[in-house]
């Protein structure tokens, strides 16, 4: 059976520019803007019985903006997660991370190591952002990692599948997400988990990100719900295994 309850949605949170810019503020404001949504959508997806939330917080690419924009993201991530650590241990969150964050500045660094020990004693809710991330960087290095091995005879060519490539993925451990929502009215996936999505349905809305609330979220989660689920297969069969089921 096909199950209709979702464990996994992934957000590109996108249109914080945007939002500040129609409303006569800095970009800046809207980064800010934004931060202070992310608790509301975590919450509401933890009401909701979702177990892993990712946030498209900062990409691969996103060094090449302005420095003072990179630098005032990097401060919020930093202020985010010394004001909300004690939110997600009471709240029983996992924080964890998808990207390279050793190239992140040493403060945010810092901040992140501590927060990722303060909950990881937790399971059933998880908050993944990804950080200095980008897909085609992540098979890049899942490649040379798998390389390395076949090169120390710790498996051979033919052995290589998919398990193989998605056991040195940054999201080794975590479940691919069946629903991927794009805030601000863009229809692409931006470098983001390209392999994990083959199967990911997805919500696009024009809604910039800072105005995504929890009613918003609620939206995409019954459009989801509303959806058939092939994996390649015809809908009568999916229909046949429901009935089985």
């Amino acid at each position: 059976m096909i199950e209709k309850k979702i464990n996994h949605v992934a957000i590109i949170m996108d249109g914080n520019g945007r939002w500040a810019k129609s409303k006569g503020l800095l970009r800046l404001e809207g980064h800010r803007k934004g931060v202070e949504n992310v608790r509301k959508v975590v919450d509401k997806a933890r009401e909701l019985g979702i177990r892993y939330i990712t946030l498209y917080a900062f990409s691969a690419e996103n060094w090449d903006r302005p420095q003072s924009e990179v630098t005032g993201l990097m401060t919020l991530l930093k202020t985010f997660l010394k004001s909300e650590r004690k939110n997600l241990v009471k709240k029983q969150v996992r924080l964890l991370t998808i990207g390279d964050t050793s190239k992140l500045p040493e403060g945010a660094k810092k901040e992140l190591i501590k927060t990722k020990d303060a909950t990881a004693g937790f399971t059933n809710h998880n908050l993944i952002l990804a950080l200095n991330y980008g897909a085609r960087q992540e098979l890049e290095f899942a490649v040379k990692k798998i390389a390395e091995k076949v090169l120390d005879h710790k498996i051979v060519l033919n052995d290589i599948d998919y398990s193989i490539i998605k056991q040195e993925l940054y999201t080794q451990d975590i479940p691919d997400p069946e629903l991927v929502i794009r805030t601000s009215g863009e229809h692409r996936l931006s470098n983001f988990l390209l392999l994990q999505t083959a199967y990911s349905e997805f919500y696009f809305t024009p809604i910039f990100w800072p105005e995504f609330n929890e009613n918003e979220f609620e939206k995409a989660i019954d459009s989801y719900k509303g959806r058939e689920r092939r994996f390649g297969k015809t809908g009568d069969q999916i229909q046949k295994a429901i009935i089985k089921e």
